[in-house]
């Protein structure tokens, strides 16, 4: 299971790049809402957009790495920092095709921040140390 989510978070991380360095269609970076709504200039919307990609990606590898266990950091910061950055971007450039996304930075964010979960390294498990029942029935 961990390898199969850090797989998908992997997957998740990459469809981001497509901001950057994808064809033009369905990642549409070139004239956000922003510009038209709030007068902002192109460029710098545009720029904020590219950082924001790279910040996602990499924080989604890293949370990719936290869930295999090679990477001995927290999970919960990398997946926020990723999941934060990826509605900003998935907002900031909106197309129908940035709604998967949003639903996928949602569960992420519910599971970890409301349901306090993290997924159990597959690498570098710790060792089972038995419970008190275990220990008091020897």
């Amino acid at each position: 299971m961990p390898l199969l989510l850090a797989l998908f978070l992997v997957g998740h991380a990459s469809i981001h790049i497509g901001y950057i360095c994808g064809p033009a269609w369905p990642f549409v970076a070139a004239d956000p809402w922003l510009v038209t709504v709030f007068g902002a200039s192109p460029d710098a919307v545009r720029t904020v957009g590219i950082a924001l990609v790279l910040v996602s990606f990499f924080a989604y590898l890293l949370a990719a790495l936290a869930a295999i266990g090679p990477l001995r950091s927290p999970w919960k910061p990398f997946i926020v920092v990723a999941s934060v950055s990826s509605v900003m971007v998935l907002v900031l450039f909106v197309t129908p095709w940035t709604l998967p996304g949003l639903v996928i930075d949602a569960a992420l964010l519910w599971a970890t921040l409301v349901r306090s979960w993290q997924p159990t390294p597959f690498f570098g498990r710790t060792r089972h140390t038995p419970s008190r029942v275990q220990e008091a029935g020897r």
